[in-house]
């Protein structure tokens, strides 16, 4: 399973692939210099996307800084970036600067939005974060895959690409045991046969305390998606540590992986092994 970008670039997701999740926060005082910082730490550290988006808080969300953390970025880094919103106007503005993947619940719904990211071959991750009541533990799983079934149907008879469409099972407004419920289920998710993409910790559009302040939990996670070979990317702020986990998990796993991905790995994780240890030795 590959991702081809339109500038040529191109990731192989035959093994689990980290995003640095760059959050932009309610009265968020960094400058755009701070963000670029961040990016370049978080590719640097094993990032091979990047993802901005704002943070919703109880009264809502203010996006009015987000396109101009992601112009700052995008100009700085030679990955992926992608756009997290459901603001049509935002994610306009997004594409329109280079954004190659758009991360949202019904941003796609807009007609426009759907003409643009048609044209510019955009790749879509889909998945359910608010205005849904997920407080029934048994049923969160067919829920879920109503929901994409639906968006899925909508946006393939709106001419978008199949194979343009990720996946993501995160559910932002759920409580602690149906996500852990929906995280023990992933394998439910196979039949779209589509790439799956999750949050650990969950930051966009909500943040996760409990796993936040548990790294070992991001961790265990991080590693069971790894495994489980269903999981190809994994949206963190935590990057340096997720992606030595599972950088470390796969090269114990190379018995069990074709010679050319066995080399690859290892080639992989050395370079982010470097990466980090330069890093540290600066601090």
């Amino acid at each position: 399973m590959k991702l081809q970008f339109p500038n040529g670039k191109i990731i192989d997701l035959s093994m689990t692939k980290v995003m640095g999740s760059i959050v932009i926060t309610e009265n968020d005082e960094r400058s755009l210099e701070d963000f670029v910082t961040q990016a370049k730490s978080f590719v640097r550290m094993g990032a091979e996307f990047l993802e901005v988006g704002a943070m919703a808080y109880p009264h809502g969300i203010d996006e009015t800084k987000v396109n101009s953390v992601f112009g700052a970025v995008i100009n700085e880094v030679d990955v992926p970036v992608a756009i997290h919103s459901d603001d049509p106007e935002i994610i306009k503005q997004a594409i329109n600067t280079g954004a190659t993947m758009l991360i949202t619940t019904d941003g796609l719904d807009d007609p426009e939005v759907q003409a643009l990211v048609k044209e510019k071959e955009i790749y879509v991750c889909i998945m359910l974060s608010r205005n849904e009541s997920h407080d029934d533990e048994d049923d969160a799983i067919s829920r879920l895959s109503e929901f994409f079934f639906e968006k899925i149907d909508s946006y393939m008879n709106a001419g978008l690409a199949r194979s343009r469409i990720i996946l993501d099972p995160t559910i932002a407004l759920a409580s602690l045991p149906v996500r852990l419920k929906v995280f023990g289920g992933l394998d439910n998710f196979k039949s779209f046969a589509l790439p799956l993409c999750i949050s650990l910790p969950r930051n966009l559009p909500q943040s996760d305390e409990f796993v936040e302040e548990n790294r070992t939990l991001t961790l265990t996670a991080a590693l069971f998606a790894a495994n489980s070979s269903l999981v190809q990317i994994i949206r963190s702020t935590n990057v340096s540590e997720v992606a030595m986990a599972v950088g470390l998990w796969q090269l114990m796993s190379l018995k069990n992986k074709p010679y050319g991905i066995s080399k690859a790995i290892i080639r992989r994780f050395r370079g982010l092994r470097d990466k980090v240890k330069n890093i540290t030795s600066r601090h």
